[in-house]
């Protein structure tokens, strides 16, 4: 009869401890994919639909007393504003664009044209503003105060914000195509000379993808704006407290792609930015030194990139400025460094 020897009371320990640890393993595994698809779904949809856009509504009249012009909506809708008891809270945006001015993928954008305060005509130097994500027109109040004494403006909303069509929002991409309308816009109307973009987050990301093939952007200024999306968002979830930021923002991207069609990734301006540099153009980039909304590097990265590309490029840095606060932060300083570099591009490029 043969005879068996008994278990190794070892081996059925590791047995045991093998499969707890794969257990944990397959869990730990789970739990990851389940964390990056929650975060990539919820990211996502908080990308191209901003939560809380900005509900200011001010026009140039109500902060400033300026003259204006409504660009593709009624002029005698924003009689409205004035009866609001804080314009800066409205209850809603204004009278929707009409069809006088449309995207090339057919979105209708609303706008102001802004005469300069030195009186000089249409055919002078104008510089356009890009607002940021879920922000507006009224919200590029402060930057037109900077300008408004030297250059004719023309603000504007980005699809998906402010007065312009409804449509998903992807950080740039698919908003050059506003701009590019704006732009056309302007020089057919208005016929300036010389044209300036100044960006402010994806504001810049749209500004700069669109210069890089659209030689009538004579100067660029690109204010808080991201390196990459990537960046950007990690930064944001990792200000939140959000743990593994630079997969949970590769999971947005991806969501972003599921939900837009598009590749997000593909506007960065850290690309497009060298692209832009051929011939010397000029571009300054300007920063905050408390900005926990894009990447600790991203200024420098998009002033080197710049400078391989060719471009003469400046960087100028506020020490004190979160995102997009440059401009209140170091406001004697954002003056100064804004005109100066406007009033050397534009001479030297004309």
């Amino acid at each position: 009869m043969p005879f068996e020897l008994p278990e190794d009371p070892r081996t059925a320990r590791r047995t045991a401890i093998w499969r707890w640890v794969s257990f944990a393993l397959v869990a730990m595994l789970v739990a990851l994919v389940a964390y990056l698809v929650y975060v990539g779904f919820v990211g996502s949809g908080q990308v191209v639909e901003p939560p809380g856009a900005s509900t200011d509504c001010r026009t140039p009249r109500v902060a400033y007393g300026w003259a204006y012009e409504a660009i593709n909506y009624d002029l005698a809708a924003d009689d409205a504003v004035a009866g609001y008891e804080d314009p800066s809270r409205c209850p809603e945006q204004g009278e929707a664009a009409g069809e006088a001015l449309l995207t090339s993928d057919g979105m209708a954008i609303a706008g102001w044209y802004i005469p300069a305060g030195d009186g000089a005509g249409p055919s002078a130097a104008t510089v356009v503003l890009a607002h940021g994500h879920g922000s507006n027109k009224s919200a590029m109040l402060p930057w037109a105060d900077v300008l408004h004494s030297d250059y004719n403006l023309v603000l504007f909303d980005f699809r998906n914000h402010g007065q312009s069509e409804d449509a998903q929002t992807t950080v740039g991409l698919t908003e050059q195509r506003d701009l590019d309308a704006v732009l056309d816009w302007l020089v057919a109307e208005k016929g300036p000379e010389q044209v300036a973009v100044l960006g402010v987050s994806m504001g810049g990301a749209a500004a700069v993808n669109e210069a890089v093939r659209d030689g009538r952007v004579a100067s660029l200024v690109m204010d808080a704006t991201h390196a990459t999306l990537a960046n950007a968002l990690q930064a944001r979830l990792e200000r939140a407290g959000y743990p593994l930021g630079l997969p949970a923002a590769w999971s947005i991207l991806m969501g972003g792609l599921v939900r837009t069609g598009q590749d997000m990734s593909a506007g960065d301006p850290v690309q497009a930015i060298e692209r832009y540099g051929d011939g010397g153009r000029p571009v300054l980039i300007i920063g905050g030194g408390r900005d926990d909304a894009v990447g600790r590097s991203d200024a420098a990265d998009l002033l080197a990139a710049a400078q391989a590309g060719g471009a003469a490029a400046e960087l100028q840095v506020c020490d004190a400025a979160g995102h997009a606060g440059s401009v209140s932060a170091c406001p004697d300083e954002y003056r100064e460094w804004v005109l100066g570099f406007l009033s050397r591009s534009l001479s030297s490029s004309s």
